[in-house]
């Protein structure tokens, strides 16, 4: 199967990753991320139960200047090959959720301006429960009580209330649990090299995933020109390809130095574990540049 069959769109899915060339690290240990929805921020970013590790909390904190109110609960999603999250009304065949393994309190949340608030999250294993990995994803959305007073010109009497419409904001964290023996590998195929349509440099292709795990990483890009070390060119954090997935496609930008030419050297990507998490690399991959 070619890239074009794949449908990828380069523009889209350099979007769609939020690529900076040396952008920081989003991983379990992540620093606070804003992540859209409104003015909350949510540390960590992603929540994984395994082994003895049975809990876990999450910080939220409103950077906003008014009080802001949150509902927690969780849903099922699912990954596209190019990383999107869609809603699923469905349960189709490999999706394992974690609702029923998950607790988590409170469930609704006001935020004063720069006040922080804890979530505690609590996974139950039945003893029957078969080996795997089980996923849901913990929504927090935005809710807007207010309501005001119908405006009146002197002299008339309010005959009702009129509702604010106020834009509601929601983000999503993937909550996992492991339970039993676990075990996933990755690799690259169809990687190369094109242009964007502006004649940026972008480095195109998928990563291909097997085992019964999720997998969750950062993509370094190195270049070296013949007879010459390699030097960082570009890096995208926090890409995961969940189960029951097999395949991730990725589109990257390289170095926005137009001095740097991707010509006669070695074109090295590499799939590496968070530092957080030791930074060993996944599986890696050459591209040899006429």
């Amino acid at each position: 199967m070619t890239h074009y069959t794949r449908k990828l769109s380069i523009i889209g899915a350099a979007l769609l990753f939020g690529i900076c060339p040396l952008s920081s690290a989003l991983q379990q240990s992540a620093p606070p991320q804003r992540n859209g929805a409104g003015d909350l921020l949510i540390a960590p970013t992603r929540v994984v139960l395994e082994g003895s590790k049975r809990t876990a909390e999450l910080n939220l904190l409103n950077i906003g200047d008014k009080p802001a109110m949150y509902r927690i609960s969780l849903i099922h999603q699912r990954m596209t090959e190019d990383g999107k999250l869609v809603d699923i009304p469905n349960v189709g065949t490999g999706d394992r959720f974690a609702d029923e393994l998950v607790r988590f309190t409170p469930r609704q949340v006001l935020l004063e301006p720069h006040v922080a608030q804890v979530v505690r999250i609590q996974v139950r294993i039945p003893a029957d429960l078969e080996t795997g990995e089980y996923r849901s994803h913990m929504l927090f959305r935005a809710v807007s009580t207010a309501v005001a007073p119908e405006q009146v010109s002197p002299g008339q009497s309010a005959r009702g209330i009129t509702v604010q419409i106020t834009p509601i904001y929601g983000v999503s964290i993937p909550v996992i649990v492991r339970h039993g023996p676990m075990s996933c590998t990755a690799k690259f195929i169809e990687t190369h090299l094109t242009s964007a349509p502006a004649g940026e440099p972008v480095l195109v292709g998928h990563l291909s995933r097997s085992g019964n795990s999720s997998v969750y990483g950062d993509l370094v890009v190195d270049f070296a020109p013949v007879g010459q070390p390699f030097r960082k060119v570009t890096r995208a954090n926090g890409l995961a390809i969940y189960t029951p997935n097999e395949n991730r496609n990725f589109a990257l930008l390289l170095s926005p130095d137009k001095a740097v030419k991707f010509v006669h050297g070695t074109l090295r990507t590499s799939y590496r574990r968070p530092e957080a998490d030791g930074g060993q690399t996944i599986t890696s991959s050459e591209i040899v540049l006429p």
